[in-house]
C-alpha cells in the first residue's frame, strides 16, 4: 500500500505547495551565506575523492572529514594568504615609490609619443579618418584608472567587513565544508528524488554542473594561474621585480575572464615601448602572442570537459553577468547557471520536439 494512498488529492498538492514555499523560504533566509555555500560546496566536492580514498583506508568519516579539511586549508587557503600578504606588502612600497615617481615623471612627452603612435596605427584604417588627442588620451587613462580602484576597493571592502565577520565566516565555513563531505551523498540523492523531472534528468543536471565546475576550478583556474605566473615573470625579467605579486594577482584574475590578461598586458607592453624601454616591451608583447595565447588552446583540451564547453560569447556574458550579480564568486557560478539554462533547452527540444543537437542524445541506455 503506497504512503500517499491515505492522503486526499488536496492534502498532496498542498504538501507539494508547502515543500516549494519552504524551499524559497530558505534560500531567502540563507540568501546573505550564499556565496559562501557555494564556496564550501565547490571545495568540498573538489577535495571529496581525498575523503573517500582515506574512507576506503579504514578512516572514520569524521576523521577522514576533518583531515580532508585541513588539506584543503594547505592547498587553498595557505597559498592564497601568502600570496594575499606578499601582494600588499608589495603595493604599498609600489605605491610611495609612484608618488616619487610623478614627481619627476613627464608625463606629456610620453603621452605624446603615445598619442602620434596610434594616430599612425589609425591613419592605415580604411573608410574613415581616425585620431586621437592627448586630453582625450589621459582623460581615458584616467577614468581608467579611476573605475579600477573603484573596483578594487569595493572588492575588498565588499569581501571582508571586519574581523569579526572573517572569524565567523571561517567557522560557518568549516561546518559546511565538513557536512558538504560526509553528507554531499544524502543531498545528492534528495534532489534526485525532489526533482518532478525525474532522476534521470536529474542525473543530468548533477553531470552537467559538476563538469562545469571542475572545467572552471581545476581547469580555468589553473589555465590563468600558469598565464597569470608567465606574465608576472617576463614583467619581472624586464625590470619590474619589485611587482611580481602585485602583477601575478591582477594578471590571473583577468585570465579567469574571457577577455583575459591581453587587455592589460597590450598597452602596458606598448607604452613601454614607446616610452624608452623598447626591449622590453617587445619582450612582453612577444610573450603574450606566442606563449600565453598558447597556453589556453595547449592545457583546456587537457582541463576542461567536453560537457562544460560553452560559446565563447556565452561563457563571456555568463562571467560577467555573475560577477555583476555575485561578485568574484560569479566567475563560477555565472558559467554553471549558464550551462543549466542550455541543458534545460537541450531537454526540452529532445523530449517534446525529437530536435538532435550537436552534443551526443542526452537520453540513452548506454
Amino acid at each position: 500500500m503506497s504512503k500517499l494512498s491515505s492522503f486526499t488529492l488536496t492534502q498532496r498538492r498542498s504538501i507539494a505547495v508547502a515543500t516549494i514555499v519552504s524551499i524559497v523560504f530558505a534560500g531567502w533566509f540563507l540568501r546573505s551565506f550564499f556565496i559562501l555555500i557555494v564556496f564550501a560546496g565547490v571545495l568540498a566536492y573538489l577535495f571529496s575523492p581525498i575523503h573517500r580514498w582515506l574512507q576506503r583506508h579504514k578512516m572514520k568519516k569524521g576523521s577522514a572529514a576533518a583531515l580532508t579539511l585541513l588539506v584543503s586549508i594547505f592547498v587553498v587557503l595557505v597559498p592564497l594568504t601568502l600570496i594575499a600578504i606578499f601582494a600588499t606588502t608589495q603595493l604599498k612600497t609600489v605605491v610611495g615609490d609612484v608618488a616619487s615617481f610623478m614627481k619627476t615623471f613627464d608625463i606629456g612627452e610620453a603621452s605624446g609619443k603615445l598619442v602620434d603612435l596610434i594616430n599612425n596605427v589609425l591613419k592605415n584604417i580604411p573608410f574613415g579618418n581616425y585620431s586621437v588627442s592627448q586630453d582625450s588620451l589621459l582623460g581615458g587613462i584616467q577614468d581608467a584608472l579611476q573605475a579600477v580602484g573603484n573596483f578594487l576597493v569595493d572588492s575588498l571592502s565588499g569581501a571582508v567587513n571586519s574581523v569579526t565577520g572573517l572569524v565567523s565566516s571561517l567557522i560557518i565555513y568549516v561546518y559546511l565544508f565538513m557536512s558538504f563531505l560526509t553528507h554531499g551523498g544524502k543531498l545528492i540523492e534528495m534532489f534526485r528524488q525532489l526533482n518532478p523531472l525525474g532522476t534521470k534528468i536529474s542525473d543530468i543536471y548533477l553531470a552537467r554542473a559538476s563538469a562545469m565546475v571542475r572545467g572552471t576550478v581545476q581547469g580555468q583556474f589553473i589555465i590563468a594561474v600558469v598565464q597569470g605566473l608567465f606574465a608576472a615573470t617576463t614583467f619581472a625579467l624586464v625590470g619590474y621585480a619589485d611587482l611580481f605579486f602585485v602583477l601575478f594577482v591582477i594578471f590571473t584574475v583577468m585570465s579567469i575572464i574571457p577577455l583575459g590578461a591581453g587587455i592589460f598586458i597590450i598597452p602596458l607592453g606598448i607604452i613601454m615601448a614607446v616610452t624608452g624601454n623598447l626591449v622590453g616591451g617587445i619582450v612582453v608583447l612577444l610573450q603574450h602572442f606566442l606563449i600565453n595565447s598558447n597556453v589556453d588552446n595547449i592545457l583546456r583540451p587537457i582541463l576542461v570537459p567536453k560537457e562544460a564547453r560553452l560559446d565563447s560569447a556565452l561563457m563571456l556574458i555568463s562571467v560577467f553577468a555573475g560577477i555583476r550579480i555575485f561578485g568574484f564568486a560569479g566567475i563560477i557560478i555565472g558559467p554553471t547557471f549558464m550551462i543549466l539554462v542550455v541543458t534545460t533547452i537541450k531537454v526540452f527540444l529532445e523530449v517534446y520536439r525529437d530536435y538532435s543537437t550537436d552534443d551526443e542524445k542526452l537520453f540513452t541506455d548506454k
